[in-house]
C-alpha cells in the first residue's frame, strides 16, 4: 500500500514492514520489540508459551527525506508499526511510558498521527505517585487522526483490530522514554480485555473513571488529512511546544 498521501513521504506499507528507497529516505535506526520485550507490561501471564521472538511492534527511528536532513536537527520523526495479535486477553500494544524532562521543568510532549489502520490511545496523568492516577483518557484514532500527548501524561497505544496499524510521531530529539513505572504496574491503569471491555489494573491504588475524548485534529492549526511531516516542513513553528513544553499549551 502506498502511504505517500497519509505520510508525505515515498513510503510503501507491506505486510509487516515499511519499504522505501535509501537514496530518498534516511532512517537512523529500526528497533523491534518482541513478545519477550513487553512481557513485563502485561497484567496477566496467560500468553506464556507463545513464541518469545514474535514481533509486537517496531519503530523506524529518525526517518526523513534525505533532502530534508537540515530541518530535523532538534526534532525527530518516527514511524511505529503495531502488529495485529493478542497475548492472553490483551491486544498487541506498545509498552507504556512517560517522557524525560525538558529545560522548562516539564516533561516533553509528542504528537502522533495514524497513517494506516486504527488504534486506541490510553493516556494517563499520575498524581502523588504513578500508582495514584489523576486523569485517564481513551482516544480512538483512525487514519489521519492526530493525538497529542501532553507533558504530564504517559501513553500506551493498543491495536485492537485484525490489521496492523502504522503511526507517525514527532517529538524533540532529546526526549527519552521512561518505562520503569509502567513496568512496575504491569501496564496502564486500565487494561483492554475481550470484546473491548476496560478492566481496572489492580496494581494501581487510585484510578479515576475512564473518559472518552476525540482526537485533537485542530491543535495549533493542525488539519486532519494533512501529514504532520508535511506540516512540520512548511510550518515548523507550530511544533515549538514540543521543544519547550508547558501544560498550558495542551487541553484534553
Amino acid at each position: 500500500m502506498e502511504l505517500r498521501e497519509s505520510t508525505g513521504l515515498p513510503i510503501i506499507s507491506e505486510e509487516t514492514v515499511l519499504k522505501y528507497s535509501e537514496s530518498e529516505i534516511s532512517v537512523k535506526d529500526v528497533i523491534i520489540h518482541r513478545t519477550k520485550d513487553i512481557s513485563n507490561f502485561l497484567l496477566k501471564k496467560e500468553w506464556e508459551g507463545k513464541d518469545e521472538e514474535e514481533e509486537v511492534f517496531r519503530i523506524y527511528k529518525g526517518i526523513r527525506k534525505v533532502v530534508d536532513k537540515h530541518l530535523w536537527d532538534v526534532m525527530r520523526f518516527d514511524f511505529l508499526i503495531i502488529q495485529a495479535g493478542k497475548l492472553g486477553e490483551e491486544c498487541y500494544k506498545t509498552s507504556g511510558y512517560y517522557r524525560s524532562f525538558a529545560g522548562t521543568g516539564y516533561r516533553f510532549s509528542e504528537i502522533y498521527q495514524v497513517v494506516e489502520g486504527y488504534s486506541e490511545f490510553l493516556i494517563q496523568q499520575f498524581g502523588e505517585t504513578h500508582e495514584k492516577i489523576k486523569d485517564a483518557v481513551m482516544i480512538r484514532a483512525q487514519k489521519f487522526d492526530t493525538v497529542i500527548v501532553p507533558p504530564s501524561y504517559g501513553v500506551s497505544i493498543i491495536n485492537p483490530s485484525d490489521q496492523k496499524v502504522v503511526l507517525a510521531r514527532i517529538r524533540a530529539d532529546d526526549a527519552k522514554e521512561i518505562k520503569d513505572d509502567y513496568e512496575r504496574t504491569k501496564g496502564e491503569c486500565y487494561i483492554r480485555g475481550e470484546e473491548g471491555r476496560w478492566m481496572y489494573n489492580e496494581n494501581y491504588h487510585e484510578i479515576p473513571n475512564l473518559r472518552l475524548e476525540p482526537p485533537q485534529n485542530k491543535w495549533r492549526s493542525l488539519k486532519r488529512g494533512i501529514p504532520i511531516y508535511s506540516i512540520y516542513v512548511y510550518k515548523p513553528r507550530i511544533f515549538a511546544p514540543l521543544l519547550e513544553p508547558d501544560p498550558a499549551d495542551y487541553v484534553i
